[in-house]
């Protein structure tokens, strides 16, 4: 298989996986959260810890409680 042919593979089991971690997180009830910086950034998300969706915004007391270690 060429690199082309290779890459279009490589394409297409990615969005096989993607869709199966968007049928899992659609089921999830996403019971326990916790805090973390997006990858790359200095943003704070709040993330489901069982199924890792990003679920929202944390309140300026959660960033605060998180910042602080507690």
């Amino acid at each position: 298989m060429d690199k082309t042919g290779k890459v279009k593979s490589l394409n297409n089991e990615i969005k096989k996986l993607e869709k199966l971690r968007e049928e899992i997180q659609s089921e999830c009830r996403h019971k326990n959260t916790y805090l973390k910086f997006e990858d790359g950034s200095s943003t704070i998300r709040i993330y489901c810890r069982d199924c890792e969706k990003k679920m929202g915004v944390p309140s300026p007391q959660d960033v605060e409680l998180f910042l602080s270690g507690k």
